[in-house]
């Protein structure tokens, strides 16, 4: 990554990191994607710049019993910093693993800029998911947040995630579900596990570029719940919580509303109808790791 960190003015320096941002987000999506909707690289900039946006991530640690001062963290595909930089900022000791150089430059440049102090520096690594540089029983939480869905191997890389995890700690995986109705990264309609053959035709009528499918996989939920069955089969033994099920059981209670038998199966399958061909899906896991 090329910045130029020398502007006439302090204020300057941070404007040319995020139009630093702008330009390579804009670029990357729209070389995988096709055309890009100036409404969606202004929300990204916005995410990926400012890191109160990641409140939602801290206070999935803390129901989780991961807090500050006490628990090591690891973001695989840490992007642009925005949750290693909170967490950071939250008293955690927290490492970001990242594939792409320039994300990686742009988080030290960004450190750089907050005068962070330079042990912080080595907080985000380069590599890959499939081959995590760390050695058993590293962390107490590992958590990869719409990462899965383009990594080479999801399944090589949930046993990566479980290896360096402590047994008591956990891993957290949010990524969408292929068998919903909606690609999100095309913003277009889409056939459940649409085949790739027929996605490349469909992608090609609509003029748009299938450089972007060959960056997805499709990750579901019982897939993912099938590769987790793989890992215990080696004598690692989990506790799988559906974390969007427990965020739905306690709105409930929140309201003061009796949570029934079979009311979120009725509520996601109800859910899944509204937002046909309009919203993927998604999967919330957390897997707890109770021994190795």
């Amino acid at each position: 990554m090329t910045v130029v960190t020398t502007p006439e003015t302090a204020e300057e320096i941070p404007e040319a990191l995020r139009a630093h941002l702008r330009a390579h987000l804009a670029g990357q999506r729209e070389q995988q994607f096709g055309r890009v909707n100036p409404g969606w690289i202004e929300y990204a900039e916005n995410y990926f710049w400012d890191e109160t946006q990641q409140d939602f991530r801290i206070e999935d640690l803390r129901r989780y019993g991961f807090l500050p001062a006490q628990a090591r963290v690891l973001d695989l595909a840490a992007g642009c910093g925005q949750f290693l930089l909170h967490a950071l900022h939250h008293g955690y000791d927290c490492l970001g693993l990242e594939p792409e150089a320039w994300k990686v430059d742009f988080v030290s440049q960004k450190m750089r800029l907050r005068e962070m102090s330079p042990e912080h520096a080595g907080r985000v690594v380069t590599g890959i998911g499939e081959h995590l540089p760390f050695v058993d029983d590293s962390f107490d939480c590992v958590t990869s947040y719409q990462t899965l869905e383009h990594v080479q191997d999801p399944r090589r890389v949930i046993a990566e995630m479980l290896r360096v995890t402590r047994p008591g700690g956990g891993i957290h995986i949010r990524c969408p579900d292929y068998r919903s109705t909606f690609e999100a990264h095309y913003q277009l309609p889409w056939l459940p596990l649409m085949p790739k053959p027929l996605a490349r035709a469909y992608l090609g009528l609509l003029g748009r570029p299938a450089e972007g499918l060959d960056s997805i996989r499709y990750v579901t939920r019982p897939r993912i719940l099938g590769w987790l069955r793989d890992v215990e089969r080696q004598g690692v033994r989990l506790v799988v919580f559906d974390d969007s099920r427990i965020r739905f059981e306690n709105n409930l209670r929140r309201r003061g509303l009796p949570c029934l038998p079979g009311s979120y199966s009725l509520w996601r399958m109800l859910n899944y109808v509204y937002y046909l061909f309009r919203q993927e899906s998604s999967v919330n896991l957390f897997v707890r790791v109770m021994a190795k």
